[in-house]
């Protein structure tokens, strides 16, 4: 099972490699910013230097009334395929 999916960068710190940016961007998966607590368990369990939180957050949500997949961007919760209001609460099947 994913928990999370994204794109990372890494900068060489003194001796070692650490986590410069991480985001959730990933049309793939899609998932939710409230999956950083996974990907920082993951960085911490190799002993990663990370940031405390993504450093790009992309919010997926997909349209009850056409079923597509948006990303919203300036808070603005409307289907750009429809024009339907898009929920608040993500609920996007990664497996969809």
């Amino acid at each position: 099972m994913v928990l999370s999916a994204g794109e990372m960068s890494f900068v060489r710190e003194a001796d070692r490699w650490v986590v410069s940016e991480v985001s959730n961007q990933s049309t793939g998966y899609r998932p939710d910013i409230s999956s950083w607590s996974e990907v920082a368990r993951a960085l911490d369990d190799v002993e990663l230097g990370r940031p405390s939180g993504f450093t790009h957050e992309v919010v997926f949500r997909r349209c009850p009334d056409c079923q597509e997949h948006n990303i919203v961007r300036e808070d603005d919760f409307v289907c750009v395929f429809c024009g339907s209001d898009l929920p608040a609460a993500w609920n996007v099947d990664p497996t969809a």
